[in-house]
């Protein structure tokens, strides 16, 4: 006798509405997340800034080759700043005397004396003449007075008939235009000038002699020619 089954396969087909429903799959993959279009622009137009590298640099400016020109200074040299040339104020004749005598010497010998030398010469020749001149000038009295009414030892305006001339008083250093200066003071000379035109007019007598004869000559002829 054959088992029959407790259910009949036509009731089977109505046991899925009897179970509870299944639940949904489970995903492991997290869900992706939209990003906002406004923050992904600006993140990418952001500039990186590169980490600064002071020490490389410092390195490759030492060591890369100066190529730049030296500047040229206008600063006049130290020579030319710490030797200044002094200068005199002396008769035009003098002058011209003086200018005949360096140029003949020049002339004869290939090297003529500067100004400045021939000063000093002039100055050690007459040395006694020039204090008595400027001793008589300083204690000199008006005729008829009993005072000098003047200060002798300060500078005093010399009078020329005709404009003095400037000359270069090239030659001599800085110790001795000290030193000249100093003598122009004990002597009462009134400024170094004055001492420069009398030691030069003792030491050129001759040529300036000379000169005034000629000027003299020239000077009657043109009076006769008129």
């Amino acid at each position: 006798m054959s088992r029959r089954g407790a259910f009949k396969d036509d009731d089977l087909g109505d046991i899925d509405d009897l179970l509870p429903p299944s639940p949904p799959p489970v995903t492991t993959t997290p869900p992706i997340q939209a990003v906002p279009p406004t923050a992904a622009v600006t993140d990418a137009q952001a500039p990186v800034a590169p980490a600064p590298k002071p020490a490389r640099r410092a390195a490759a400016k030492a060591a890369a080759p100066n190529t730049e020109a030296p500047k040229r200074s206008r600063q006049p040299a130290r020579s030319q700043r710490a030797n200044p040339i002094h200068e005199a104020h002396v008769a035009a004749v003098v002058a011209e005397a003086l200018r005949q005598l360096t140029h003949s010497e020049k002339s004869h010998r290939g090297r003529g004396r500067s100004y400045g030398e021939v000063v000093l010469d002039a100055i050690e020749e007459f040395e006694t003449e020039l204090r008595e001149h400027f001793s008589r000038e300083a204690t000199a009295k008006p005729k008829g007075r009993l005072f000098q009414r003047v200060d002798h030892t300060r500078p005093r305006r010399r009078r020329h008939t005709e404009p003095p001339v400037k000359i270069p008083l090239a030659g001599i250093i800085a110790t001795d235009i000290e030193s000249l200066d100093l003598l122009a003071e004990e002597w009462h000379t009134g400024s170094r000038s004055a001492l420069v035109d009398q030691a030069l007019k003792f030491y050129l007598a001759d040529e300036i002699a000379s000169l005034s004869n000629d000027a003299d000559r020239i000077d009657d002829g043109e009076e006769s020619a008129d």
